[in-house]
């Protein structure tokens, strides 16, 4: 299953899949969780284009790991 699901106005994003720790953070921070317990959150996209979380989630694993060690 996807780590994204776009719902038009806002975005499912599953927490459990996301190794940055900063990331799954903010997410519970300022998205809303579906149901107790779930790893699944739902951001709107306006407030997730802010905090660059969709951009971040896109950048594949071996680019995102040489910009974090840089």
């Amino acid at each position: 299953m996807d780590t994204m699901i776009d719902l038009s106005t806002e975005l499912l994003i599953d927490r459990s899949k996301i190794r940055n720790p900063y990331l799954r953070f903010l997410l519970a921070a300022i998205g809303e969780q579906l149901v107790k317990g779930s790893p699944w959150v739902a951001v709107n996209k306006k407030t997730a284009s802010q905090y660059q979380i969709a951009e971040q989630l896109l950048i594949p694993r071996t680019q995102h790991g040489a910009a974090l060690c840089a």
